[in-house]
């Protein structure tokens, strides 16, 4: 039984929540559980022709995003959580320390060997503490 589900999504990708948001929605209410969204910003990296501030803001644009995805589907009182690093390794860190019992995390069609799935989903299955379920395309 979950009483926490973490839902991963990707303001740019509609594939990673069309269908994974509705049924998160779904798993939430059947659990009665706590439905939280993460979207996870690639690290930026200081190169020295960029200037100091450089992805200043990204969070701030990514948070409204995501929350008018979660607007669009009548879960506005979903927390966002905003991550910036790793995703795979975000989305870990993030579901065992806030105490997660699921992942809810779309597939995305992958290279070789992950034809049906991505890296980022393939780590975070084979190394999350709690139940990962994965909506297919």
């Amino acid at each position: 039984m979950a009483t926490k589900i973490l839902l991963t999504l990707d303001h740019n990708d509609d594939r990673s929540w069309k269908k994974a948001l509705p049924l998160a929605l779904e798993q939430a209410k059947f659990y009665g559980a706590e439905l939280h969204a993460v979207s996870v910003i690639p690290e930026i990296i200081q190169l020295p022709n960029l200037p100091a501030n450089y992805g200043a803001g990204a969070k701030d644009h990514v948070r409204k995003a995501v929350q008018a995805i979660l607007d669009n589907d009548s879960a506005s009182d979903v927390p966002v959580h905003i991550e910036e690093g790793s995703v795979y390794r975000e989305i870990l860190k993030l579901a065992h320390k806030e105490g997660f019992d699921m992942i809810v995390m779309a597939s995305a069609k992958g290279d070789f060997p992950n034809y049906e799935i991505g890296p980022n989903l393939a780590r975070v299955v084979r190394n999350a503490h709690c139940t990962v379920l994965v909506v297919r395309d």
